[in-house]
């Protein structure tokens, strides 16, 4: 196998590691509002390069029975009202439950969201 050739495989693994793991790690400066999360994301096709990522986490978590929780395939995030804690990537939460009381909820959005050279996604 030629030199370029291994060096262009370790390259491709090396960037599928990354959006494999936590976006934390690849990731800084993040915010919350509304529902839009943002951070500024690594992208290692440029020089590295550090673009805002932001995501609309209605599309990624949703409220089940009060408690949020990551899930991108039937997002439901409806009657939860958040903000990030002091590590920025915990998301507190007090979402309503089915008998109509707010309870008390976090998650650690570094289980959900992936840095994918730059974007952010659930």
């Amino acid at each position: 196998m030629h030199a370029s050739t291994v060096l262009a495989l370790l390259t491709a693994s090396a960037a599928q590691l990354v959006a494999a793991g936590g976006f934390a790690s690849t990731c800084s400066d993040m915010t919350y509002s509304g529902t839009t999360f943002t951070a500024k994301c690594r992208n290692t096709f440029v020089d590295p390069y550090y673009p805002d990522a932001p995501i609309d986490l209605s599309k990624c978590l949703a409220n089940v029975g009060g408690k949020v929780v990551c899930r991108p395939k039937s997002p439901s995030f409806k009657f939860c009202d958040c903000g990030l804690g002091s590590d920025k990537k915990i998301l507190n939460c007090r979402c309503t439950d089915s008998t109509g009381t707010k309870q008390p909820s976090s998650l650690n959005l570094d289980t959900c969201l992936t840095n994918n050279d730059g974007s952010l996604s659930c």
